[in-house]
């Protein structure tokens, strides 16, 4: 049977510290909802299954409240937050996307585009791009799951592509902005204006 978008893995990274935020910036507000509220709502919207993977109990606590699966580890690589998240997802999901959780902008329709280039070609990779700059989510080909399980880094599955030569396709968004994340006090402010002018 065909797979759907409802088959692939979804990891939302949520295990930063906010070190150059000051704060937790995943818990700031965006029209009225907190930013990962946005993002796994989004992703939701788009027909995905969200996991969100975490070392913050505060984040915990409002995926409960949410309604959304959530897995709370203490490793600090980015490798580890992957981990975390493959070892709670089916180990046979048509594919793996690791989508950040500072990235409340990114909007259903692009997300379900970059699921279905995937799944016309699952042995390749895709990610999110606009123009020249790719972005994120990154979605990895199912035979990727072993070998991303064993990396050890802080740079995301970037390497397991490179190690195991899968090509990966970029998959254009609408706007620039759905590639912003809110990693410093003025990422959000130029997030919230995009927010508040409805560009969305």
């Amino acid at each position: 049977m065909k797979a759907s978008i409802q088959d692939i893995g979804c990891v939302v990274m949520a295990s930063g510290l906010s070190t150059r935020y000051g704060r937790n910036k995943l818990l700031e507000d965006l029209g009225g909802r907190a930013v990962i509220v946005h993002t796994v709502q989004n992703l939701a919207t788009a027909g995905l299954v969200p996991l969100v993977v975490t070392r913050s109990d505060a984040v915990s606590a409002l995926m409960e409240r949410a309604g959304i699966a959530c897995v709370v580890h203490d490793g600090p690589l980015k490798s580890d937050t992957m981990r975390a998240g493959l070892e709670a997802l089916p180990p046979d999901a048509a594919g793996f996307m690791f989508m950040p959780a500072d990235q409340p902008l990114t909007r259903p329709d692009s997300l379900r585009g970059l699921a279905a280039r995937f799944l016309k070609n699952p042995a390749r990779a895709a990610r999110l791009g606009y123009g020249d700059t790719p972005g994120s989510p990154v979605l990895f080909p199912a035979a990727c799951r072993e070998a991303l399980l064993a990396y050890r880094g802080d740079r995301g599955g970037a390497d397991v592509l490179k190690i195991r030569h899968i090509p990966c396709d970029i998959v254009q968004a609408a706007y620039p902005w759905e590639l912003w994340d809110v990693d410093i006090p003025e990422a959000m402010a130029r997030v919230r204006a995009i927010y508040r002018a409805g560009h969305l």
